[in-house]
């Protein structure tokens, strides 16, 4: 859609607004040539922008309209219409006829009259073939049948005009074939005209789409009645195939069992398509396979998705970018795709794999070239440098919202409202992970793009999408930091409610799984309600997700949801509190099971900490201890990565300071002073012996014993019968301070919680002050 006729589109929606009731047919009439699928959907972002706008009058009136252009009645045909486009129709059946179809002579005659392709002469056709098919005699019959499929062939694949208007054409033009056609008289001509009929019905715009594939699904089996495999194994194959993409887009029925029968479609078809016979056919089909693999829903998720990386490649190995340099992007899109969900291997080379792919796809896809595929690829593209693991994350999610700007400098919301609004969830999805920039103008613009989505993505007009969108907007509530956090909260949990609406068990197993984990992390913060009772609801939330979530299906899911059930059991009220303890152990253990220090250290340390905590509350200091040291030794092992001096790494590096202040803590319940002070040091950036040594002058060679994990002797060793180090640190009720000695054990001396709330309010004035 470009902006001339995008503008186009806009007048004549403002004409229709602006002109006295009753014009409006009049107004249509003489605008036909713009009455397409794109016009709708701009109707359609109009009629959304007007109810946002409080004009929901208007807003109706618009819906009606969009509803009504794509609900084809037949039209009325004055009497001057008839003998214009009859002449139309005649000139064009006459050039048909004499070039044997030829697409060099018929499309320049149809260019020079896309005003004329329109639903009157849709209808215009009907009748004046069935009258004339009625009084012709069977051999003028045959050839006039001829003429009219192959127009209907010709009128299907015609890139100018309105694209809705030319479906119509084309199903009206095999209808009438048909009614020559017979079975029984002329079977393969009778089978070749179901599938074309079958093509255009899963290419119509007017209607309902899920009776249109139903259509198309029945006329691709009428075909394969006489298509069969022994007798016309090409055609058999062909229609094979498009019955496989008609079951993958198929609407109504069970989703699962629908793209089986993609994929059986698919295989028949290959039995056929072989790569030797014929390896473009081989190639297309390996692609659609591969396609229908990733969507199943049958079977074990990490297998369909190796096969649909299999049957890609497979494909690339015929659509090379020389040979086919399109369909040869397009696949590179499809695999990075399938790389990007892949769950065997390691996720952090599957997603550079990914990436590598969609830069792939881009060297063809350029934006002046194919703007569309371009601005879908790096939307795409966006979304992989989003999960990237390799690399600075900060800069791979300011290297996301980059990719999303730029597919929104062609996917704008008049030109394609519905793909503005997934590039503007994906933005916000970036902005709520981003770690440059300030932390509560991140969420907002998170939010903002949240909204914008959500003014395309309605419940009504894209239930799916807009239930996405809800759950996203429900976690940008949950971290939301301006506005009050229990409203905040509470809208979340409203957002994610809203979302389940769509989001059931029976229809979105693992969309609604996700949702319910969110909704119980919303729970297990809500500070409106009784707390015993929102802590009950985080837990049955939970408890839902992981009905979905089993450890051989979704093990990172799994984990992650057993980790905020083991959270919500350590805290909960109901119920005797030694079981609970229990049952919140046994939850961040199975989450260990999973979540290791190999595979996720991350995630590993914070479910360590959250068990550790949970250990050192209860006094159990022995095992909290234990687990605390296998948690910093998790930590330091990412320390590297922590430490790099980035603004980015220091945040974490301040979350990781949560983890050594309880072992320090748990040092000192256990009276290992000595031990206490080296956590203390451990946890810096730039630790004391460092400090020390510049201090002293000492030179770097007298240091060579002494290593990042400094021990308490060591300190000592630095001092002479004269010298005393006071360490300061600072714990949640109160601060320390330790004496450390060159002889003597440290000792300890802690302040009262007044004085460290004189502490904090001094730091909080001189803060203000400066």
């Amino acid at each position: 859609m470009n902006e001339q006729r995008l503008h186009a589109y806009n007048q004549l929606i403002q004409n229709l607004l602006d002109c006295p009731s009753g014009e409006e047919p009049e107004i249509l009439a003489a605008n036909t040539e713009l009455l397409d699928a794109d016009f709708v959907q701009v109707i359609v972002a109009a009629a959304d922008h007007f109810a946002q706008q409080g004009e929901e009058n208007t807003a109706e009136w618009l819906r009606n309209l969009a509803t009504y252009l794509t609900t084809p009645e037949t039209p009325l045909i004055t009497q001057e219409e008839i003998e214009t486009y009859g002449q139309f129709l005649q000139e064009i059946l006459l050039a048909i006829a004499d070039s044997n179809g030829d697409a060099q002579v018929i499309y320049p005659l149809l260019a020079a009259n896309t005003d004329k392709l329109n639903d009157i002469f849709a209808e215009l056709l009907r009748h004046w073939a069935t009258n004339t098919l009625a009084e012709a005699e069977p051999d003028a019959a045959t050839s006039i049948a001829a003429v009219i499929g192959n127009f209907s062939n010709l009128i299907q694949q015609f890139p100018l005009g309105s694209k809705a208007s030319n479906m119509e054409i084309a199903i009206a033009g095999y209808e009438i074939a048909l009614t020559v056609y017979t079975r029984s008289a002329f079977p393969e001509k009778w089978a070749m005209t179901q599938n074309n009929l079958g093509n255009a019905y899963g290419e119509r715009i007017f209607g309902e789409r899920a009776d249109n594939i139903e259509f198309a699904i029945a006329a691709y089996n009428q075909a394969l009645s006489v298509y069969t495999r022994s007798t016309f194994p090409v055609n058999w194959a062909g229609t094979q195939n498009n019955l496989g993409l008609a079951y993958g887009e198929k609407i109504l029925g069970e989703r699962a069992e629908n793209i089986e029968s993609a994929i059986a479609a698919y295989n028949q078809a290959l039995s056929v398509y072989t790569r030797s016979a014929f390896p473009v056919d081989w190639a297309m089909t390996q692609n659609n396979l591969g396609i229908a693999y990733r969507n199943r829903i049958f079977g074990e998720r990490a297998e369909n998705i190796e096969l649909a990386i299999a049957a890609y490649n497979q494909a690339l190995s015929v659509c090379t970018r020389s040979a086919f340099p399109v369909d040869w992007a397009m696949t590179q899109n499809n695999l990075a795709i399938a790389y990007g969900e892949r769950i065997l291997g390691e996720r952090a080379k599957n997603i550079e794999l990914a990436i590598a792919a969609y830069n792939q796809a881009l060297s063809v896809r350029t934006r002046s070239t194919f703007p569309v595929d371009w601005a879908t690829t790096q939307n795409n593209l966006a979304v992989a440098y989003g999960e990237r693991i390799l690399g600075e994350r900060a800069e791979n999610i300011e290297l996301a919202i980059a990719a999303y700007n730029q597919a929104l400098s062609v996917r704008t919301r008049s030109a394609f409202p519905v793909n503005w609004a997934g590039t503007q969830n994906n933005l916000g999805n970036a902005y709520r992970n981003r770690i440059l920039g300030g932390r509560a103008d991140n969420i907002e613009m998170a939010i903002a793009a949240y909204n914008q989505a959500l003014s395309v993505r309605t419940r009504s007009a894209f239930p799916v999408n807009w239930a996405m969108t809800q759950n996203n907007l429900g976690n940008a509530y949950r971290n939301r930091i301006l506005g009050g956090r229990a409203d905040n909260i509470e809208m979340a949990i409203a957002a994610y409610n809203q979302a389940l609406f769509v989001y059931t068990r029976s229809t979105f197993p693992v969309d609604w799984a996700t949702t319910q984990n969110n909704l119980g992390a919303a729970y297990g913060e809500r500070i409106l309600g009784e707390r015993a009772e929102n802590i009950e609801l985080a837990i049955a939330t939970y408890s839902a997700a992981l009905s979905v979530y089993t450890r051989s299906a979704f093990p990172q899911n799994w984990a992650t949801t057993q980790n905020n059930l083991g959270a919500a059991y350590s805290e909960r009220i109901f119920g005797e509190r030694a079981e609970n303890i229990e049952l919140a152990i046994a939850a961040y253990s199975a989450a260990l099971e999973v979540r290791t220090r190999s595979a996720f250290p991350k995630n590993n340390a914070t479910t360590l900490l959250n068990l550790g905590r949970l250990y050192q509350e209860e006094k159990l200091f022995d095992s909290a201890y234990n687990t605390f040291v296998s948690a910093i030794a998790t930590v330091e092992g990412l320390r590297g990565d922590i430490i790099s001096g980035e603004e980015a790494k220091r945040k974490q590096a301040e979350e990781w300071n949560k983890l050594y202040r309880r072992m320090v803590e748990v040092c000192l319940a256990l009276a290992r002073d000595t031990e206490a002070i080296e956590y203390i040091e451990r946890s810096k950036t730039q630790n004391l012996v460092e400090l020390l040594t510049k201090a002293a002058s000492t030179s770097p060679e007298n240091l060579t014993l002494v290593n990042h994990n400094i021990q308490f002797g060591e300190i000592q060793n630095l001092l002479d019968n004269e010298t005393a180090i006071i360490q300061w640190y600072i714990f949640n009720d109160c601060f320390r301070a330790f004496i450390i000695t060159s002889d003597n054990k440290p000792a300890i001396w802690h302040s009262s919680q007044q004085d460290l709330d004189a502490l904090i309010d001094w730091s909080n004035r001189l803060i203000r002050e400066s």
